[in-house]
């Protein structure tokens, strides 16, 4: 009986171990940030190039911006076609490529601002074609509206609780207030390095971009 047990107890430790080795790790959220950029010194003309030559957008990844002059964008017009998915020629719209997992938890965009006193809504999409508009709409997967404070300054907007799966891009889109003041947004430089940070679970390897 006691050899018995013995056995009993020695195929108990034998499956324990198969499956402890056999077990993956689960995947931890990677942070991520991707800072904001443009061809041009103002992202009106780099919305001019995306319309009249079919040139990309402008990009957000992660390589920190290391100029000395921001470039910036006005929020843009309110009387605007605000129906489609991200309008580079007429509001500030970044897009990053070769997004790849699971964005989860909330996601900040820290923006640096010089304005009047106005409002400011941001949207997120993932996996959309841009500039899919009117019928081809497709509403973004968070839209968040805050108050812009007069004068420099840098403003947190927090796209919260998010779940969402990304298997190649990410808009981010930036429409001014409907109080007819648009202030401008400024990017692109070590000072002001106006960026989006999230928590992301890579769909392989250690980053989701």
């Amino acid at each position: 009986m006691k050899r018995l047990i013995g056995v009993l107890f020695c195929i108990g430790l034998l499956v324990g171990a198969v499956a402890t080795a056999s077990a993956k790790p689960k995947p931890r959220p990677v942070k991520t940030t991707l800072y904001f950029h443009g061809n041009y010194q103002f992202g009106e003309v780099d919305g001019i190039d995306w319309l009249a030559n079919g040139t990309p957008p402008m990009q957000m990844n992660t390589t920190e911006p290391d100029g000395q002059a921001p470039k910036s964008m006005a929020g843009g017009n309110p009387g605007l076609n605000r129906s489609c998915t991200g309008l580079p020629a007429g509001f500030p719209t970044w897009e990053a490529m070769g997004i790849a997992g699971t964005i989860v938890g909330d996601a900040k965009l820290s923006l640096h601002m010089a304005s009047p006193p106005t409002s400011m809504t941001a949207r997120l999409w993932v996996d959309t074609p841009l500039f899919s508009c009117n019928e081809s709409y497709v509403p973004p997967l968070s839209e968040v509206i805050v108050a812009v404070p007069p004068g420099h300054n840098e403003v947190e907007i927090v796209f919260p609780k998010l779940k969402i799966k990304a298997g190649f891009n990410l808009i981010v889109e930036l429409l001014a207030g409907g109080s007819g003041q648009a202030g401008r947004v400024l990017y692109d430089s070590a000072d002001m390095a106006s960026a989006l940070t999230f928590n992301c679970i890579p769909t392989s390897g250690k980053s989701c971009i």
